[in-house]
């Protein structure tokens, strides 16, 4: 009996010296990983890949390798990697790293009313809009923001600069899904007086993707004392201004009737050159308004030649920006009128159509493009981000910028073989071949998939608000 006892005692002796040993090692092991993973060198290392720096010099490195730490790049190279303990390794093994896309002008929520009026005029085609825009909740604009976002990262932006209503619900949809964006402030006049919401932007002042515009449109409904309060809380407020200008041919003659003054001239008396401006789309500015242009050095142009082409059937007249050094970004509008959210397929289509030659004029020996593939692929990276006021940040991949950055595969049938890679960049990719995305230093999609967001869901929500939408037709 005794002895049966005590081997009992022994048997429980022995599991629980057991036990503790075990745990002593779990507990070894998992601190060992702690102290392991707090001496990452870098936290993202991109390698083997052809990297497209749209630095200065437009600088290409074949075989080569980018390390990022937090939400910067710290290093580039293409010889010895001199990081070690990378807590995540990216294989860029046939695709090219490039600076992450710049979509400068959108009304991103607009991709609820894609397809509801494809054959109207300018004039028509807003009106149709806004009536529909007007039967919109919250809800529908966060969802539809998704879509948006959803469609811009797949295809390879990084950063859009948006121009809508229920900014809350933007912002909402930004932080969901990572991306970078310059949202629009809300504000009123009351009596003359300019009320901004300063509760806004104190709320989010510290987003690390979001900056602000103020964005006075329609143009023409502000008097030149209004757009002076503008110019006022711009500054004051750091905000890049952003405008709708000279959209349709008709838009001076309709100025000088309510203000005596044309567009430019409005904008210009009201000293709003004196702050960053955006002027998107300006299908309609005489070569002598680009020339007063040209010496406005906070001032940018947003080309947004699918959607100009398809409500009035012209464009800026890029050439005559290009010849006067005024910077250009790229901008899609938005998907209801420029019909996609993919900015290489902007890209391709001012490839393909802006040439010296016209149907007008047969001269097959001298049929250049008008802007070459490298340039049109500055507009979508480095000169975007310059539109926005943020080229110390992002536009090009530089030691010390945000690391927002995109992978695009090259093995893709549509893009062998590769002779020239701005041209191969322009001319036979779009936005399915981009694989991953990197925005502020966190992966946000890997090989296709999104990190952050359940497209399923998004597209069951949007398929819900289209049938409302559909209803009011």
């Amino acid at each position: 009996m005794l002895k049966n006892i005590l081997n009992i005692k022994k048997d429980k002796v022995f599991f629980i010296s057991i036990t503790i040993i075990i745990f002593i090692i779990v507990i070894f092991l998992y601190k060992s990983k702690q102290d392991y993973s707090h001496n990452y060198d870098v936290d993202i290392l991109i390698k083997n890949t052809t990297i497209l720096t749209l630095n200065e010099n437009s600088q290409i490195i074949n075989d080569g390798w980018i390390a990022i730490k937090e939400n910067r790049i710290i290093n580039i190279g293409n010889n010895d990697i001199p990081f070690k303990n990378p807590k995540t390794i990216i294989d860029g093994k046939g695709k090219v790293a490039m600076p992450g896309l710049v979509n400068t002008h959108s009304h991103i929520a607009l991709t609820l009313l894609k397809g509801v009026d494809d054959d109207s005029n300018l004039s028509n085609w807003i009106s149709n809009i806004n009536a529909y825009e007007k039967k919109l909740s919250e809800n529908d604009v966060y969802w539809g923001s998704l879509l948006g976002e959803i469609e811009m990262i797949k295809s390879g932006t990084t950063t859009f600069n948006d121009m809508y209503f229920f900014d809350d619900k933007r912002i909402e949809s930004i932080n969901k899904t990572g991306i970078r964006a310059v949202i629009d402030i809300p504000f009123s006049f009351e009596n003359n007086d300019l009320i901004i919401n300063s509760e806004f932007l104190e709320k989010y002042k510290n987003e690390p993707t979001i900056t602000f515009s103020i964005a006075p449109n329609p143009l023409i409904n502000f008097s030149k004392e209004k757009l002076i309060k503008i110019n006022e809380i711009a500054k004051n407020n750091d905000l890049l201004i952003h405008l709708h200008i000279e959209e349709n041919r008709n838009e001076k003659n309709e100025f000088l009737k309510i203000h005596n003054l044309t567009p430019l001239q409005l904008i210009s008396n009201a000293q709003l050159f004196n702050n960053k401006i955006i002027l998107a789309h300006s299908i309609n500015f005489t070569n002598d308004e680009i020339d007063y242009i040209s010496k406005q050095e906070n001032a940018s142009l947003s080309f947004n030649p699918k959607s100009n082409i398809k409500l009035t059937g012209q464009t800026a007249n890029i050439k005559h920006f290009i010849d006067k050094n005024i910077n250009i970004g790229l901008g899609t509008d938005s998907s209801a009128s420029g019909g996609s959210l993919d900015i290489f397929d902007h890209m391709n289509f001012i490839a393909f159509s802006f040439r010296n030659c016209d149907n007008n004029n047969s001269c097959e020996q001298d049929n250049k493009p008008i802007i070459s593939s490298e340039n049109i692929i500055k507009m979508a990276t480095i000169n975007g981000a310059k539109t926005l006021g943020l080229e110390s940040d992002i536009g090009s991949l530089e030691v010390g910028k945000k690391a927002d950055i995109i992978l695009i595969n090259l093995k893709n049938i549509g893009s062998i073989p590769s002779y020239d890679i701005f041209s191969n960049l322009v001319y036979n990719t779009d936005g399915s071949d981009v694989s991953d995305s990197i925005i502020d230093g966190k992966i946000i999609m890997r090989d296709g998939i999104l990190k952050n967001i359940n497209e399923k869901e998004v597209i069951e929500q949007v398929n819900l608000i289209s049938k409302k939408i559909k209803s009011l037709k």
